[in-house]
């Protein structure tokens, strides 16, 4: 993947570019940012550029042996660690298990969350992780010999996911690595990394993306018209992988937000029977799919504030649902937003941990209850 590929974030094209022209290529690198900004097809266009016999002052070449391996995600010195689970008869996964799969997916969509990743693999509600037996595939991977007699790469993609016992046995290599050993680490959550692996990286931050930069994007990549990528940009908040699926027209905001109206009332009247409706139709989704909702909710939450004591240019919704929303906005208010978001948060926080989602969604849709009574 050429930087070309790549959309915006030119300031850090041009800082990983010089880097590597003066030489001063950290062997281990941790490029952060928010999903759908690019971190994972950052780290894949440097370590194409870093592999390139032909680089340009500004790309890599896209046409030389390395270049060609790398864009097929084939290139012998170059390995990817991710999240996985057990499936079938593979008990201790490892990303090598995949790595079919993972070519799948990041050929098609190299912008693409953990959500989707986990619902490629089909692996129903499971929660991916990097564990020990995959640090230990990395050892063994590393141990050998470079077979093009350049640089060994590991790109680690959702660092965060790396349990303790995997991060203590990678510790010493990413401190004191072998010649031309490069990791490049991707995450989106840096609270989450170990202290000690992201102690020991050089940061390189990849911000949200500005609506200037998806427009274009859109317009020259996709053929949409620019009004319509202007609309999808705006709605997007800097997430191209949102905005792919707006072109896609996969799971709407509006379908979400129909499910978030409807659900809002059944609380706010107390239809315990349209509650358990919900729970059960909630509980039936996967565990990734929970959480999407849940973050939904969250967003919608800020777009009430937003409508009733914000800045309405910040605003992503419009038309009939900004119209829709707008009803619902007064029952957000000062008194119980704090309320409301918490309860909101603390539900995506157990349902990632695996909590019983019926038990979750029903005592969460009670608590709602009382905070939507809350006066103003």
């Amino acid at each position: 993947m050429q930087f070309a590929k790549v959309v915006g974030h030119d300031e850090v094209k041009a800082r990983l570019i010089n880097s590597a022209k003066e030489g001063r290529i950290s062997h281990a690198q941790l490029f952060l940012g928010p999903e759908g900004a690019g971190n994972l097809a950052m780290a894949i266009a440097y370590a194409q550029y870093l592999f390139c016999e032909n680089k340009t002052t500004d790309d890599s070449c896209g046409s030389c042996s390395s270049c060609i391996k790398i864009e097929k995600l084939i290139h012998p010195d170059l390995t990817f660690s991710y999240p996985v689970t057990s499936r079938d008869k593979i008990k201790e996964p490892r990303s090598i298990d995949f790595i079919a799969e993972w070519r799948e997916a990041v050929l098609v969509n190299p912008y693409l969350s953990y959500q989707e990743w986990i619902e490629h693999l089909d692996v129903e509600n499971k929660q991916g992780l990097i564990a020990v037996h995959e640090a230990n595939d990395i050892l063994n991977r590393l141990s050998l010999k470079s077979v093009e007699g350049g640089y060994k790469m590991v790109i680690i993609w959702l660092a965060e996911t790396m349990n303790t016992s995997a991060a203590n046995k990678l510790l010493k290599i990413i401190e004191e690595p072998p010649d031309h050993t490069i990791f490049l680490m991707v995450a989106e959550d840096y609270e989450q990394i170990i202290p000690t692996i992201a102690s020991r990286t050089q940061l390189i931050k990849i911000n949200r993306l500005s609506e200037n930069e998806l427009i274009p994007a859109l317009v020259k990549m996709h053929g949409v018209e620019h009004q319509a990528a202007r609309h999808m940009a705006h709605r997007a908040n800097g997430n191209y992988n949102e905005a792919l699926k707006l072109i896609r027209n996969d799971e709407t905001d509006a379908d979400l937000n129909q499910w978030f109206l409807l659900w809002m009332r059944a609380c706010y009247s107390g239809n315990v029977n349209q509650i358990v409706d919900f729970t059960n139709a909630f509980a039936a989704e996967s565990r990734e799919k929970q959480k999407g909702y849940l973050h939904h909710s969250l967003n919608v939450a800020r777009e009430c504030l937003l409508i009733n004591y914000g800045d309405r240019s910040m605003i992503h919704f419009e038309g009939k649902e900004l119209d829709d929303l707008g009803r619902f906005a007064p029952f957000v208010h000062l008194e119980n937003a704090e309320d409301f978001i918490a309860k909101l948060s603390e539900a995506a926080y157990h349902i990632e941990r695996n909590a019983n989602s019926k038990l979750l969604f029903t005592d969460l849709s009670l608590n709602i209850q009382g905070i939507l009574h809350k006066k103003n």
